[in-house]
């Protein structure tokens, strides 16, 4: 599969979004500056210095966060992402991406920081792969399944992902425990 690279803002012009077929599975990659990395990582108390050897890096951007669109096409998965309403209820009912649930927990002020959020991912770059493979097809499953799995076998650390993450460095848990405060946080600002 060829990689294709796009500033992740260039995708909130529908014009760019739909210029990545939507009939094809795939899977992605999240690449952010060294400003951004050392922002997620003041908040995960991590060092730089102490992860940048275990970090892919490319074009002097780092890698945080990798995913898969098997049961839906690429370009609807990396529109969730980017273009999300990101609204109260949609945080409240879960239905916010998992990248932008902890982009929000670590430069929001909590997790309906819709703003933050976005300006945060507008910063970024993302790398994606076409799979030739049906959308939700036996072949594509197993295809980008054993991708994600490879990516995250724990060569590299993706701060970001914490489902299969098996990088001894993986802040899974203070993760998980920012994300649930954030919405804690925003829950509590509503009523």
């Amino acid at each position: 599969m060829q990689g294709i690279s796009v500033n992740a803002i260039a995708l909130r012009d529908k014009a760019n979004l739909y210029a990545i077929p939507n009939n094809k599975p795939g899977y992605y990659k999240w690449w952010a500056g060294k400003g951004e990395i050392l922002n997620i990582l003041s908040k995960l108390n991590m060092q730089f210095d102490d992860i940048v050897n275990s970090l892919e890096q490319k074009d002097g951007k780092y890698c945080i966060y990798v995913g898969v669109a098997i049961k839906e096409s690429l370009r609807k998965r990396l529109n969730w992402h980017v273009n999300d309403k990101h609204t109260d209820n949609r945080v409240k009912n879960g239905t916010v991406s998992t990248l932008r649930k902890s982009i929000a927990s670590l430069v929001g002020d909590d997790a309906s920081d819709k703003a933050a959020t976005n300006e945060f991912i507008d910063r970024l770059d993302i790398e994606y792969y076409l799979s030739d493979n049906p959308i939700k097809s036996q072949e594509a499953i197993v295809e980008l399944h054993t991708i994600e799995r490879s990516l995250l076998s724990g060569e590299y650390l993706y701060i970001l992902n914490i489902q299969e993450n098996r990088h001894d460095l993986a802040p899974k848990q203070l993760l998980k425990q920012l994300r649930k405060q954030a919405k804690i946080k925003a829950l509590s600002k509503q009523f």
